[in-house]
């Protein structure tokens, strides 16, 4: 068996956990945007979690299926307003360990338990402290409730598996 190597809490990668930033509702974009600039907007949210070579998070064709499938609202006029952001940056993280179909059933849970935007806020925080608590390696036991339980878990889900991504790249780096 090999060794692991160490310092990955110092690390650029582990840096990147604990960097991430997810825009708040009131940080969202004001404005209606058109598709590509949804894209392009979700793509640099998203940038410092991807691996190298897989910059592409969100494409046009990902949004018209999210649609299609009613995971969430047509746009208006072929723009995309705030809950339309906020709902594919949730989207966005999640299907990396759900289903579609799954994370279409979390939003509308989430949507009958609170408004979108403390829903939404509340996903971002949650998001966040999942990240820094896989980069440091310590899991907190949360103060919650049944309908943000799942928000909880499901953050943890996608933050374990961008540890692992992240840990892997680590190992990887030269010296």
């Amino acid at each position: 068996m090999g060794t692991m190597k160490q310092g990955f809490q110092n690390s650029e990668q582990a840096a990147q956990m604990m960097q991430f930033r997810c825009p708040r509702w009131e940080q969202l974009p004001g404005i209606a945007l058109y598709m590509d600039q949804v894209t392009g907007y979700l793509n640099e949210v998203f940038a410092p979690l991807c691996t190298p070579g897989e910059e592409k998070t969100l494409t046009k064709a990902m949004v018209n299926n999210y649609v299609k499938q009613k995971v969430m609202e047509p746009p208006t006029n072929k723009k995309y307003g705030r809950t339309h952001v906020a709902q594919l940056l949730v989207i966005c993280a999640l299907k990396q360990v759900l289903s579609i179909q799954e994370v279409a059933q979390l939003i509308r849970i989430q949507a009958q338990v609170c408004e979108v935007q403390r829903a939404y806020d509340y996903f971002c925080g949650q998001l966040e402290s999942a990240l820094q608590q896989a980069a440091q390696g310590k899991p907190v036991a949360p103060e919650a409730d049944e309908g943000q339980l799942l928000v909880v878990h499901a953050t943890r889900a996608f933050a374990s598996k961008i540890y692992l991504q992240k840990r892997l790249e680590f190992e990887n780096s030269p010296e």
